[in-house]
């Protein structure tokens, strides 16, 4: 592992590609190598330039023609939940048991993978869904990444990947079953992730890209006060925005009211059989 502070990088992957997040745009965002795998403090400095991780390769976003999208992260210290969030917390809490281990490549994992991009419409005739896929993405890492395993009873319900630095947590990927939509496990596994960076002493954590009209990404920036890059820069967000509506129509990643106990779905009575 390199002692440099600024990891040296090499090109392996770089071509316009269509938009997976906004339709009619192409897409460029070329894939880097590292020389090493990164140290805590290399993940934090790409992290603070607008890098993303995805599997063995680090990218930021070079689109020809547009630049909506814009890494957002979460001031750790500062967070404070809203009362739908603390509603996701006090719900689940009793009913999830959490488990953090090292990635891993599973059928079952495969299966809840695709199941949850197919749900928000984030299949397309260029992604993976095989195994290969699966561990290039989700389980291949040039970083410390630890997997969040989200357990109702003895059933797999989400899968959250965090890459950890030394004052960055970057939350990679995260799906979950989408029968179980009404529990917000989103949500709640960030709220979960929140807080185990604030035990960890971590400073900010990162949600990855953001655009204001793309509506699967839209959850992103529910949660105050967060800091998006945007055009090289770190802006503070302390209150809602007023966004364009979304022209996508794919279905919008919400964190679910969850008013009362008519509306908390019986998750048992969802799930038939192990995917």
């Amino acid at each position: 592992m390199s002692d440099s502070k600024y990891p040296e990088t090499r090109v392996v992957h770089d071509r316009f590609e269509p938009c997976i997040y906004r339709p009619g745009q192409i897409a460029r965002c070329p894939a880097r190598v590292p020389k090493d795998n990164l140290n805590r403090e290399q993940l934090d400095v790409l992290l603070n330039e607008g890098d993303q991780r995805v599997g063995a390769t680090v990218f930021r976003t070079e689109c020809p023609f547009c630049t909506a999208c814009e890494p957002v992260r979460i001031d750790v210290t500062q967070f404070v939940l809203t009362k739908s969030q603390l509603r996701v917390v006090r719900r689940n809490t009793p009913l999830l048991r959490v488990e953090i281990g090292t990635p891993e490549l599973t059928r079952k994992r495969v299966a809840l993978w695709n199941r949850h991009r197919q749900a928000r419409g984030l299949l397309t005739d260029h992604s993976r869904r095989d195994p290969v896929g699966y561990q290039e993405w989700l389980v291949d890492s040039c970083t410390e990444t630890l997997e969040f395993r989200y357990w109702y009873g003895d059933r797999l319900a989400a899968v959250s990947i965090l890459d950890r630095g030394t004052r960055s947590a970057n939350s990679a990927y995260c799906y979950f079953d989408p029968r179980l939509s009404k529990m917000s496990l989103g949500v709640y596994s960030v709220l979960h992730e929140i807080a185990w960076c604030r035990e960890n002493g971590i400073e900010w954590y990162y949600l990855g890209l953001w655009a204001a009209d793309a509506s699967a990404l839209r959850y992103k920036t529910n949660y105050y006060p967060h800091e998006r890059f945007v055009r090289g820069t770190w802006e503070r967000f302390t209150e809602p925005q007023e966004y364009p509506p979304q022209p996508d129509g794919r279905p919008e990643a919400t964190e679910g009211d969850c008013q009362g106990e008519d509306d908390w779905v019986d998750a048992e009575s969802l799930i038939a059989e192990d995917p």
